[in-house]
């Protein structure tokens, strides 16, 4: 038995079209990896057939990255913001313990 591409596969198992069943999957609001899962091969094979038919995945949400947290927005330096933005520091503004 020869070799079969996931699309060859999927036009055998499921008797559709390679679109209309990432489409239906899509709809339903799969992510890539679930899809994977169902089609028992890799995510990367799935992303890289889903482009090919200019189909987009359900992508879960990435959480927020910063917090703006009050110490974060204040007004002097500290260890929370001091890579968020440039400061102008004089050695008078310079605490020390």
């Amino acid at each position: 038995m020869a070799i079969q591409t996931v699309e060859q596969r999927i036009l055998n198992e499921f008797n559709c079209s390679v679109a209309e069943l990432l489409q239906k999957y899509a709809s339903e609001g799969l992510t890539s990896k679930e899809v994977a899962e169902i089609l028992k091969c890799g995510v990367s094979n799935v992303r890289r057939i889903a482009r090919k038919y200019n189909i987009r995945f359900n992508q879960p949400a990435m959480p927020a990255k910063i917090v703006h947290s009050k110490e974060f927005l204040d007004k002097a330096i500290n260890a929370t913001n001091f890579l968020s933005r440039a400061w102008r520091l004089t050695f008078s503004s310079i605490k020390t313990a």
